[in-house]
């Protein structure tokens, strides 16, 4: 009884260290994706997230081209940060509905 006590105790502190490690890093996950109608209809950029100020997203793409993008609470947003490599679907007026961080 003894043994089965321990090994019981044992798996839990195993298991909580593995659930503790995984959050450790808040950027591991991701969180948006977009639905198969934006991959079609919408435009996308891709670049890296050069700044963010409230609202807009500036992303400039491997051409060199900086691309001012709009983002709130009804967009779809991975976690991200300057310097990220990412990809934005977004409409013809600049509103974002999807914002991937890439790897």
């Amino acid at each position: 009884m003894k043994v089965l006590m321990v090994s019981l105790f044992a798996a839990g502190i195993l298991s909580f260290g593995i659930g503790v490690a995984g959050a450790a890093d808040p950027m591991s996950e991701k969180e948006a994706s977009p639905t198969l109608k934006e991959r079609i209809m919408k435009d996308a950029v891709k670049g890296t997230l050069m700044k963010v100020e409230g609202e807009y997203y500036w992303i400039k793409d491997e051409d060199g081209k900086t691309t001012k993008v709009h983002v709130d609470k009804s967009t779809k947003l991975d976690k991200v940060v300057e310097g990220d490599k990412v990809k934005a679907y977004i409409t013809d007026k600049g509103h974002t509905t999807t914002l991937q961080r890439l790897d």
